[in-house]
C-alpha cells in the first residue's frame, strides 16, 4: 500500500475521487446549516415536499438527502437509517458537509399513559442502551439535547396548538428484545422514560462530540401499555394525523432555528 492510500484510508473522513461521501453522496455545499433526520423514507418525501424548490443531493446506499427552503431559510432533509450505526454515519457526513444542527423526526413505542399512539414527544435526553455512542463518548456520558433545539420545538408545537410530552426516551439496539418485553417495558416506565426508540441517544452523543446541536421529536406508532400498534392495523388515522402535526410544527421550528 502506497503511502497516500494509507494516509487515505485513515482519515477521519473518506471522499471518494468526485468529493461525494461513500453514503450520502453528498458533497460540501449540498446541505444546510439545519437538518432534519428520519429513518423513514416516506417521512423525508413528506418533509421535502414542505420546502421550496427542494433539491435532491443525495441518493445513495439508501440514504436520500434533500435541501431546500422555507421563506428564505435554508433546510435539508435526509434519511439515517434504522439504528445508532447508521445515524452515526448520517450525522458525520452531513456534518462535514455543514450541517451544525440536526432534528431527528421519528416514531417511537410508548410507555406512558400520557402519550397514546398519535401521541408526539420531545426528548429532552435518552437512556444509550445502544453501542454506537461508545465510540463518540464515555459510557457514562449523558446524551441530552440542545436547549437552544428542545425549546424551539416546544415553542412551535405550541403556536400550532399541539400538545407534546416533553421528558426521557430510551434508544437500543434491539427493536424485539430490547423494547418489546414485560421486564424490560415495566423497569423503564417506573423510571419515567415516555418511549423506546432506537437512534436519538446516538445523535445526541455523536451531535456533541461534533460540536454541533441536536434534538429529537418522535411520534407515538406504538402504545405499549395498551397493546395497541400500528403494525397490527389499529390506530391507522390516529397516527397518521399525529404524525402529519409532528411534520408541520417540526419544520417550522428548523425554519425557526435556521433564521436564528
Amino acid at each position: 500500500m502506497s503511502d497516500d492510500a494509507s494516509t487515505w484510508l485513515t482519515e477521519r473522513f473518506l471522499r471518494l475521487p468526485d468529493g461525494s461521501f461513500p453514503h450520502l453522496g453528498i458533497r460540501d455545499g449540498d446541505v444546510a446549516d439545519v437538518a432534519l433526520l428520519s429513518g423513514s423514507p416516506e417521512r423525508v418525501e413528506l418533509m421535502a415536499q414542505m420546502l421550496d424548490s427542494a433539491e435532491r443531493v443525495g441518493d445513495r446506499r439508501g440514504y436520500t438527502v434533500f435541501t431546500g427552503s422555507i421563506d428564505g431559510a435554508g433546510l435539508s432533509v435526509a434519511t439515517s437509517g434504522v439504528g445508532s450505526p447508521s445515524m452515526a454515519i448520517a450525522t458525520e457526513e452531513l456534518a462535514a458537509c455543514g450541517t451544525s444542527c440536526f432534528i431527528r423526526v421519528g416514531s417511537c413505542a410508548a410507555l406512558s399513559p400520557r402519550l397514546p399512539v398519535g401521541g408526539i414527544a420531545v426528548a429532552t435526553g435518552a437512556v444509550s442502551d445502544e453501542g454506537t455512542s461508545r465510540y463518540y463518548a464515555p459510557q457514562n456520558f449523558p446524551p441530552v439535547a440542545s436547549h437552544r433545539v428542545t425549546a424551539a420545538l416546544v415553542a412551535a408545537a405550541a403556536r400550532h396548538g399541539t400538545p407534546v410530552e416533553v421528558g426521557l426516551t430510551r434508544s437500543t439496539d434491539s427493536f424485539y428484545a430490547g423494547e418489546r418485553t414485560t421486564e424490560e417495558i415495566g423497569r423503564w416506565k417506573d423510571l419515567g422514560v415516555l418511549a423506546f426508540e432506537m437512534e436519538t441517544s446516538c445523535l445526541f452523543t455523536v451531535a456533541a462530540a461534533l460540536g454541533c446541536e441536536a434534538g429529537s421529536v418522535l411520534c407515538a406508532g406504538s402504545d405499549l401499555l395498551r397493546g395497541e400498534a400500528t403494525y397490527l392495523g389499529e390506530r391507522l388515522e390516529e397516527y397518521a394525523t399525529g404524525q402529519q402535526t409532528m411534520l408541520e410544527f417540526t419544520v417550522a421550528a428548523a425554519a425557526d432555528l435556521a433564521r436564528s
